[in-house]
Order: C-alpha cells, then structure tokens, then sequence
C-alpha cells in the first residue's frame, strides 16, 4: 500500500510541542510533534528552518527528531525514551468498519513511549484519531441506512428509506408537473423502483403491469361476465380513484392495444365496458420500455413500435446506470469486503469492456446484485461470472468482455 502524502504544516506550537497540519483536500488537525512519522516530522522541520545538511529523508528517525528538537527548544535536547515492547492490538478480520477501528487502536497503541504521562497519552489518542475518524466516518457512511426525506409543493413530506437513483428526483418531479413519463433504459436499470419510490414520495396508491405480445385490451379496461358483472383492472383502480400506474415493458405489448390508452392519457374521461368514468386528478401514468418505441434493436429483438399518437402522450427520460444503488444492492448481499471489492471491479471492468466494443451484452445493477448473492451461496467467481454476465457468450465476445479482468 502506497504511503499517504506528508500533510502540509500550517502552524508550529513549540510550547506544548504540536503542529497543526492539513491534508491535500484542506482538512486540518492538530498533532503532536513527538508522535509524528519521518515524513510529516521532516515537514516540520522546514517549516523551523532546520539545516538539514544532506537530504532529509537520508537521516534515521531520531536523528531527525534531534534536529527538529533542538530547533524548538534552542539547543535543549529533548530526552528519547527507550524503546521497551509492548502488546499492540491485532486488527480483527471482518467487516471494513472492524479494520479501520482496529487499525486505529493499533496505530494509537504503537505510537505511546513507555512511561508518558497521562495527558500525552490523551494528547496522542486526539492526534492520532483526527484523521483516522475522517476514515471511520466513510466506513459507517457506507453501512448507515439512507434516508431521503421529500418535500414537494402542497404535499406531506415523506422519508424514503434506502439509496434513490440519481435521476429519481428529476422523474419526481416531472410527475409532480402532471406530465405522463416514459422511462427508458436497459435492462436493471431500476426503472422499476423508480416508479415505485415516485409513488411513495407522492403519497399514491402503486400499481404495475407487464405487459407483452399476448396483452389485451381488456387487460387495460376490464370486461362484463356473461351475467353482466364488470371485471375490474389495476389501471381502472388507479384512473378512477388516484395513484400511480406503471406500464412495464410497454414497448414488448401489441401496439393495436396502446391506441386504448390515448384518451385517457389525455383526457379528462375514458370509456370503459360499464359506463364513462372520469379521471382521478390523483392518477399518474408512467411507461418503462428498453426502447424508444421504434421497434426491435440488437439487443432487444422482441420489441415493438409504439404509435405516435401513444409516445406524444409521454415526455421522454433516459434512465442510466447508477453505480451508488448498485453498490447498495450488491453490499445488501452481506460478502467480504474483499470479495465485494473483486467483485465490484469485476462489473465494472466488463461493462467498460462491453461499451468500449459495442458487444450486445447487459451488464446491468441486477446482474451484479445476483453475482453477489451466488458469491455468498459459495459459487466460484468464473462460475458467477459465466451465470450473471456472459450468460452464454460466443468465445469470441467473451474474451472482449473479460480483455483485463481477473477472475
């Protein structure tokens, strides 16, 4: 592991024998002088104008530590403690959180000469755990449950548990707007969730259909028994009482069916097998599809067009890979931090692979949310990367996928 840069030294107290120093970012802390590393200590050195005759990174520790002493105290030597060995901590193998705390109390333990007093010791345990809580804090960051609190217009605040999609907000609010949207993204993207988290931050009832090539118009409206007993429809329950209806897939169900959408996408009534009912002001219709409605690409060869008539119903959003909620879905999985690591880089490495050579392969979130979840079961790496990624590849394509990758 590289070392950390030297921080810059910002002021010298030769009173009680601390510096404050600053990291490259421009966090600040403050240590004592006695506990410092050779890096950080030459440092401080310069910044007293030590004559170091040669190159300081030459000298020992302690014939640096005599040079920048004698600096302070104006020729007084500082007395150097000898060395006795003492137990120090072992960092406990577990979670990331575990190691940066063990390391810690590891670092904190080793720096403490025998026989200091009581308030060098609390001096040292503030100097040492200044920057290492700036670790802690990004450790318990990534384990603290998320929470997103909404505020829109004329509406409750609502608190959203776990990590939204970077562009949930902007699909919020342009259903907040009264626009109908038309997600569009590849597979696992989490359109879905999307929807759903949208529904819960308007405070609406949620409802989703799939639908495909075998899907009806009376999957939409519903239909009359043979003793004239009207079958109701999820979309019915959302147009006529309020909520959020989501048309999953919308661009692999048979265009014919889609037209029946169109009044009520747009208008204030629809006609439905019992009678005209009229729109909720609460109801929202959001659409998900792989494609743009213009019919089957390379990837997704089962799709269909969708009217015009039917898309200039909708305003348009591109739904990206969000590398947070797949880091979130994967760590919800419970592996090793070492194995996730693999893992993680694993993904990514094959999805730049796969853009960099235009390959019809889908490297989606929920294809590294499954990977983690067969890792823990026990599944060898090749094995997952075979189940969840190439899923059957060419030899060919599959070496282009993993160009780089370590498995």
């Amino acid at each position: 592991m590289p070392a950390r840069p030297a921080p810059t030294i910002v002021s010298v107290n030769r009173d009680i024998r601390t510096a404050v120093c600053r990291f490259s970012d421009g966090r600040e802390y403050t240590q004592s002088i006695g506990s410092m590393d050779k890096n950080t200590l030459i440092k401080v050195g310069s910044y007293l104008g030590v004559k170091w005759n040669g190159t300081p990174m030459h000298k020992s520790l302690d014939e640096i530590k005599a040079l920048v002493n004698e600096k302070l105290t104006g020729g007084q030597s500082m007395p150097t403690p000898t060395p006795q060995p003492k137990a120090v901590p072992a960092v406990q193998q577990g979670s990331s959180l575990d190691k940066v705390i063990g390391n810690m109390v590891a670092d904190i333990v080793k720096s403490i000469p025998v026989g200091i007093d009581e308030s060098a010791v609390k001096e040292l345990v503030r100097d040492f755990t200044a920057p290492k809580f700036v670790e802690l804090a990004d450790a318990i960051a990534k384990i603290r449950p998320q929470v997103t609190v909404v505020n829109l217009p004329n509406r409750e605040p609502k608190k959203l548990d776990g990590v939204q999609h970077m562009q949930f907000n902007k699909v919020l609010q342009t259903l907040n707007c009264g626009l109908n949207v038309f997600m569009v993204g590849s597979a696992g993207t989490g359109k879905t969730t999307i929807a759903e988290r949208a529904a819960q931050a308007l405070g609406l009832e949620f409802s989703a259909q799939s639908f495909n090539a075998q899907s009806s118009k009376s999957d939409l409206v519903g239909f009359m028994t043979a003793n004239g007993v009207y079958v109701g429809t999820e979309f019915r329950k959302r147009f006529e009482f309020g909520g959020v209806y989501l048309m999953d897939e919308i661009d692999n169900a048979n265009p014919n069916i889609l037209g029946t959408l169109n009044a009520a996408l747009a208008n204030g009534y629809m006609a439905f097998p019992d009678g005209m009912v009229k729109r909720h002001d609460g109801f929202v219709a959001i659409a998900a599809g792989n494609t743009y409605g213009n019919g089957a690409t390379a990837q997704y060869v089962g799709r269909n067009p969708i009217d015009g008539a039917t898309k200039d119903r909708f305003v348009f959003m591109d739904i990206l890979i969000d590398e947070n909620v797949e880091d979130a879905m994967m760590q919800a999985e419970g592996l090793d931090a070492s194995v996730l690591a693999k893992w993680t880089n694993i993904v990514r490495s094959a999805r730049k692979n796969v853009t960099s050579h235009g390959l019809q392969v889908i490297v989606s979130p929920r294809s590294a949310r499954d990977g983690a979840r067969l890792l823990k079961a026990g599944f060898t790496t090749t094995e997952v990367v075979g189940m969840t990624i190439l899923k059957g590849a060419k030899p060919e394509v599959s070496e282009k996928v993993l160009s780089g990758v370590t498995l």
